[in-house]
């Protein structure tokens, strides 16, 4: 049996009035859902705001250690705030951290941090970190580990910084008697036309070349 068309618009009205009430009947639980909302985007203004105030926090007290201490004593507090310290303000503190070390002669120390700003920061200070790093572990006699984080960079640093790293991986790659590759990097900045002293890169190329001849014939 099959319903008449009244009833059949009766059904649809009572259908229709049952939507209607659906706000109303749980006007409680869509309050609490808005509520919800509002309380999760007040929440992440409130952590962000928490979260600046840290930065600032944690900057003031670098200020403070730089100022107040010096040597052994302000490489140990650098040390002590870089493990509390919010992600935003490690990088200013671990730069504070390679220069004390460096001043200290502990390369070591100084290598470690410049190679934690360059795997957090940007591009460019990427790039400058990375100079740094190497730089520390020449001095720490890690001559060849230099060289590797060099090449790295070389695929990676900004045009601006060619000259400047070919630069470095040159004399490393001296310094770690890799005689070819000092070469390749000498030949690289006398191609770029990055040199005023053509004369000195060409004599630098001659002896390291004769040095690669050298070794080779050793080996064979």
């Amino acid at each position: 049996m099959t319903d008449s068309p009244a009833s059949q618009d009766g059904n649809t009205v009572n259908d229709i009035n049952s939507l209607l009430e659906l706000p109303i009947r749980y006007w409680k639980q869509c309050l609490a859902a808005v509520i919800v909302v509002v309380a999760a985007a007040g929440g992440y203004a409130l952590y962000g705001t928490y979260q600046k105030s840290q930065i600032a926090k944690a900057e003031n007290e670098l200020g403070a250690i730089v100022t107040a201490k010096s040597g052994a004593e302000r490489l140990s507090a650098l040390e002590a705030l870089a493990k509390t310290a919010p992600a935003g303000a490690r990088d200013g503190i671990n730069l504070e951290i390679a220069k004390t070390a460096q001043d200290l002669g502990d390369y070591a120390k100084a290598a470690a941090a410049w190679q934690t700003v360059s795997q957090n920061a940007p591009a460019g200070m990427k790039t400058v970190a990375t100079l740094g790093y190497a730089a520390t572990l020449s001095k720490a006699g890690q001559n060849a580990k230099a060289v590797e984080a060099l090449e790295n960079l070389s695929v990676t640093a900004p045009k601006a910084f060619t000259s400047t790293v070919d630069q470095q991986l040159a004399v490393t790659a001296e310094a770690a008697g890799q005689w070819q590759k000092a070469v390749s990097a000498y030949e690289r900045l006398k191609a770029g036309g990055h040199i005023t002293n053509a004369a000195f890169i060409d004599t630098k190329i001659s002896e390291l070349k004769a040095k690669a001849e050298a070794t080779a014939k050793k080996k064979s």
